[in-house]
């Protein structure tokens, strides 16, 4: 007799094909899709930006994941930060995850906390059982960064949804000792906590010489530079002005080095930004990519960068950028406090860790910096790349995930 399969709603708010999501928490389902003796049912509902429609390498990944047995509602993201977008969204999830409700579907599981205060919302009307992944507290680092005032009316819905959210799971994921406490000390929450970082893809993020070859050639960079790496953005939650003048206080260190940026920004925006800090264009490189060749870069590169500034909610966040930098081989800089990854950093070896983007903090770092620079670089891809499938590889933190699966499915510890 055929076991019947538990059904679980996916919800994702944001894109199917966002990187966030391809490179993270989307590793765990495609290794489900592809089990044959896969116990679940799962129904992703995404928000899907009309600007970015999917392309025909992705429209074939997404029937392979149809055929293997996923179900899909896209639902249409309305751009814009005034709670009226939000709130349309919202219904519009809503909506949705009535139909499904209606098919028998008992389990909703979300990537990050936007999408796990949306589920809370249905959760409860609707009797769900509910798992967030990457739980991190938003509203926080909103203030931190000073695009919300603790005072203002989105922060305090937010914060009030996260806390709720919490204390309403079944099951939470995120990536730090900190969350676990602040859940469990702090707000007193019943659910089942699980410590996952955000995993990466190491069979993607790994040394490649022929690729570092060919990228340098490509982007005209020599082998006699040091090539110091960050794929990101700027503003909002990372460096902007400081990460610019970072790099010129860097590089008036050392003459050899060269930055690499993979980024969204238009050529125009990061070269006014590195103008403001007076780097000169011929000391750095702007590149773009999609995630399919974003792996490429990394192989090109020597050292690489984080760019989060601290403040006390910065603890709570799980960086993907830390487990495909270690993955492929880099050590990395990063600011104190960031979540576990400036430990990592100073205990593993792995990276060097300064409390702010400014001048003194980063002229003192140099020296350390270079240290990394002028070691034996295969020695010190196998030492980074060990730590990182330690800390971030998929096949440790897989296993996490599919205990976390069988919890949130299982009578042992549901809650009324």
């Amino acid at each position: 007799m055929k076991q019947t399969k538990e059904k679980i709603i996916i919800f994702l708010y944001n894109r199917l094909f966002d990187q966030v999501n391809q490179s993270n928490f989307w590793l765990y389902i495609k290794d489900y899709l592809k089990d044959e003796s896969n116990p679940y049912q799962f129904h992703v509902i995404s928000y899907e930006d009309t600007a970015f429609p999917l392309t025909k390498e992705q429209t074939v990944l997404l029937q392979e994941w149809q055929n293997q047995g996923l179900e899909w509602t896209p639902l249409k993201w309305h751009q814009g930060k005034e709670l009226s977008k939000k709130f349309l969204d919202l219904f519009n999830g809503f909506l949705a995850v009535v139909k499904l409700r209606a098919k028998g579907y008992k389990y909703i599981v979300t990537l990050a906390s936007v999408a796990g205060t949306f589920a809370y919302t249905y959760s409860t009307v609707l009797r769900l059982d509910l798992f967030m992944y990457s739980f991190e507290p938003h509203s926080e680092y909103g203030v931190d960064n000073n695009m919300w005032s603790k005072y203002s009316l989105q922060y305090k819905i937010t914060h009030f949804l996260e806390e709720k959210a919490a204390k309403s799971a079944k099951v939470i994921a995120s990536g730090t000792v900190f969350m676990q406490q602040r859940l469990e000390n702090k707000w007193k929450t019943k659910a089942k906590f699980f410590k996952i970082p955000t995993v990466a893809n190491d069979k993607k993020f790994i040394f490649n010489e022929q690729d570092r070859i060919e990228t340098r050639k490509q982007l005209g960079i020599s082998e006699d530079k040091w090539l110091l790496y960050y794929p990101g953005k700027f503003g909002d939650l990372y460096y902007r002005e400081k990460f610019a003048w970072m790099y010129k206080w860097l590089k008036d260190e050392e003459p050899r080095l060269h930055l690499l940026i993979v980024t969204p920004h238009s050529d125009a925006e990061v070269k006014a930004l590195f103008d403001s800090a007076r780097v000169p264009s011929e000391d750095y490189t702007i590149a773009h990519s999609d995630y399919i060749d974003i792996h490429k870069y990394a192989s090109a590169s020597d050292f690489a960068i984080i760019s989060v500034p601290p403040g006390p909610s910065k603890k709570f966040i799980s960086n993907i950028k830390v487990g495909e930098y270690l993955c492929a081989g880099l050590p990395f800089l990063i600011t104190r406090g960031v979540s576990e990854d400036y430990i990592y950093a100073e205990q593993k070896k792995v990276g060097v860790v300064v409390n702010d983007f400014i001048e003194s903090e980063i002229k003192k770092a140099w020296p350390e910096i270079k240290a990394y620079l002028e070691r034996n670089p295969q020695e010190l891809r196998q030492h980074c790349r060990a730590i990182g499938l330690d800390y971030r590889g998929f096949d440790k933190l897989n296993k996490k995930f599919k205990s976390a699966l069988v919890f949130l499915t299982t009578k042992k510890g549901k809650f009324n």
